[in-house]
């Protein structure tokens, strides 16, 4: 079909945030120009589903289990979703095998970086270096604030803290500075590089905010993307370059 928008399937959580999972993650992928299909998990879909699909999006939501990447649990550990993990571990997988482009938002870095053989750092308050790393786990709230959102309501106040951008990276491209704020709602972080990916920004502090992959159109950032944007516009390039990609 001609001038066909591109499909971009988003893997999210089934338990969190209500209906923001039907707004926030997909508003800015409308916007652009593409149509966000929602991921059922049912058995035996996978390969079907990625054959629908011309992007994906790997959305927020709960902390990873510490297994999957050979750690014990940490009493710092928050709640878990381990069926999303194995869903998502093998969707990354599949995905990457076909070149499809991804974007990754918060734990979509982090779950990426686990199914490509990094490890997670359960809690930023367990590195000296990173105790005073902003943070905002109150997750009852923000999904008080975010639940009304489907109105177009500010933004969460979260806390805020400036990264650094690599030179000659893609991130580097699509917002046009080495310098920018964004929220800081994640109390975990990448602590081993997974193989394959590249650090392209970090906080002041060494947090690992972004990274991108050189063969495939892939980029996945700790922040919370999908309302960056409704804050700094400049965040609204790394929607339309995703979805420029996954319609080429």
């Amino acid at each position: 079909m001609a001038n066909k928008k591109p499909v971009i399937g988003v893997s999210s959580s089934f338990h969190d945030f209500g209906d923001y999972q039907g707004v926030g993650f997909h508003r800015p992928l409308v916007r652009t120009g593409g149509v966000p299909l929602i991921l059922p998990r049912a058995e035996g879909s996978m390969d079907d589903l990625l054959d629908l699909c011309d992007g994906l999006v790997l959305a927020g939501g709960r902390d990873i289990d510490p297994r999957f990447y050979d750690h014990e649990p940490h009493a710092k550990l928050k709640n878990t979703e381990p069926a999303r993990d194995v869903f998502e571990l093998e969707l990354i997988r599949k995905a990457l095998a076909r070149k499809m482009p991804i974007l990754g938002m918060c734990r979509g870095i982090q779950i990426l970086n686990v199914a490509l053989g990094g490890t997670m750092t359960q809690d930023v308050s367990l590195v000296p270096a990173w105790k005073d790393h902003p943070s905002d786990p109150d997750w009852i709230a923000w999904q008080a604030v975010e639940q009304s959102s489907l109105d177009e309501t500010p933004v969460p106040a979260h806390p805020r803290h400036p990264i650094l951008i690599e030179q000659g990276s893609r991130l580097r491209r699509i917002l046009g500075t080495d310098k920018i704020e964004v929220d800081s709602f994640h109390h975990q972080a990448i602590d081993e590089l997974a193989p394959g990916l590249k650090v392209v920004a970090r906080a002041p502090d060494g947090v690992i905010e972004a990274v991108e992959m050189d063969d495939s159109w892939v980029l996945a950032v700790q922040w919370e993307q999908q309302e960056e944007w409704r804050i700094d516009e400049r965040f609204l390039g790394l929607f339309e370059e995703f979805v420029k990609a996954s319609g080429s």
